[in-house]
């Protein structure tokens, strides 16, 4: 990279730690805002298995609207340029905190539902700064390197977003989390205007408009190929979230788990993910290529979920889902190198926007199939997800069958 590409990619960096910062933040705070009578967001004659709707309704709001959003926001960053793309989504993402943070403070259910569609809207900054990325990397094991940092940022702000979000809801009130994140989000506006320079060259003025570029898009589509990438990351994501979104559920259950055992295990899966994409990404890709780092990823993940589910001591629990959040997170990053590379330039932003709409689709499945197989045996919860996973495997040896990496 020159000093130009090394900057936007520190300000990408940057804007990636801060927005997945807010993103997380809301995670211990609105469970008890919706489920505790305490709180006036609902009357206090609401049951519980109605609070629990509604709790349900407000989280997949934002996974929705990003759903929606997408490929447009994608599309958009195709068009007018990713400096454009990320400048709107964040000022979008602005606006959305500060309503956020009006809705708490005024404890009204309804507009903080509104803000979490609106923000989920303008959430597609992940899929603008994965496509400057691969705008700055010539070859997919470059690419794959710095997709590994971008995890790696994601893994550490998700641990500091879950101590942040307790600390300052916890002993400060609700809304103060999102008066910050809307402070980061203008920060962030700032970074992209001064630091970021443009990192892709829009076409000239009559060449691939929006309808043609989406009929390219749907023939890169037909390639079975890329179908199988396609299932292979919603299956990948299918197992790992739910074995994220329980994991709470079952060290309760069936360890009799801790608050501060809970935040310890999810600080060791955060630390892990980012050691696996700054330390173990780099050194592999450099030596083999990101399919087969793919593989062997996804099946030491799969190993490391089916013997979490079997093990009856709590210290081998946190080991075993520890190692499988390590290869989960060269898996994730592995993968998306690969389906990057299925598309030109000017049509990445529609492709990775597609990519992050299955990501969301796979993480409203998630909470419905976690639920269902959980109602037999806790354990079933971590045998669905290593299931998913080698579902996730058998479609990359379908893939691998026809290439070649």
């Amino acid at each position: 990279m020159n000093n130009r590409e090394k900057s936007s990619f520190r300000a990408i960096l940057s804007v990636l730690f801060l927005d997945n910062l807010g993103l997380i933040v809301v995670y211990p705070i609105f469970t008890p805002l919706v489920l505790k009578p305490i709180y006036s967001l609902l009357p206090p004659d609401y049951s519980l298995s109605i609070r629990l709707i509604l709790l349900g309704v407000l989280i997949a709001s934002f996974p929705f609207a990003q759903f929606l959003a997408g490929p447009f926001i994608g599309h958009l960053a195709d068009v007018k340029g990713r400096r454009f793309g990320l400048t709107l989504a964040l000022t979008g993402e602005t606006v959305g905190f500060l309503m956020t943070g009006i809705a708490i403070h005024f404890m009204n259910y309804p507009f903080l539902f509104f803000s979490r569609l609106f923000t989920g809207f303008f959430a597609g900054n992940l899929t603008i700064c994965l496509c400057a990325i691969a705008d700055m990397s010539p070859t997919p094991q470059v690419r794959s390197k710095n997709f590994g940092i971008v995890s790696s940022i994601i893994g550490l702000s998700f641990v500091i977003a879950i101590v942040l979000g307790g600390i300052l809801s916890t002993f400060f009130n609700s809304a103060l989390p999102f008066w910050a994140m809307t402070l980061f989000s203008l920060i962030n506006i700032g970074i992209v205007r001064l630091k970021f320079t443009e990192t892709y060259v829009a076409c000239k003025e009559g060449c691939h408009y929006f309808r043609e570029q989406i009929g390219e898009l749907l023939q890169i589509f037909k390639n079975k190929n890329l179908k199988y990438l396609y299932f292979l990351f919603f299956f990948f994501m299918l197992g790992w979230v739910v074995s994220l979104q329980f994991l709470s559920t079952f060290l309760i259950e069936h360890f009799i788990g801790t608050k501060l055992a809970i935040t310890l295990t999810f600080i060791g899966v955060g630390i892990a993910w980012c050691v696996g994409n700054m330390v173990i990404n780099r050194f592999f890709v450099s030596r083999f290529k990101p399919g087969k780092v793919l593989f062997y990823s996804l099946l030491l993940s799969t190993i490391g979920l089916f013997a979490a589910s079997e093990v009856r001591h709590f210290l081998l629990f946190v080991h075993f889902i520890v190692l499988a959040g390590l290869f989960a997170s060269l898996a994730w990053t592995n993968c998306l190198a690969l389906i990057s590379t299925k598309a030109p330039p000017y049509l990445q932003g529609k492709l990775l926007g597609f990519n992050q709409s299955v990501a969301t689709i796979s993480m409203a499945f998630a909470p419905l199939f976690g639920g269902m197989v959980g109602e037999f045996d806790i354990r079933t919860i971590y045998l669905f997800a290593s299931l998913s996973l080698l579902i996730s495997m058998s479609f990359l040896v379908i893939y691998k069958t026809k290439n070649h990496f």
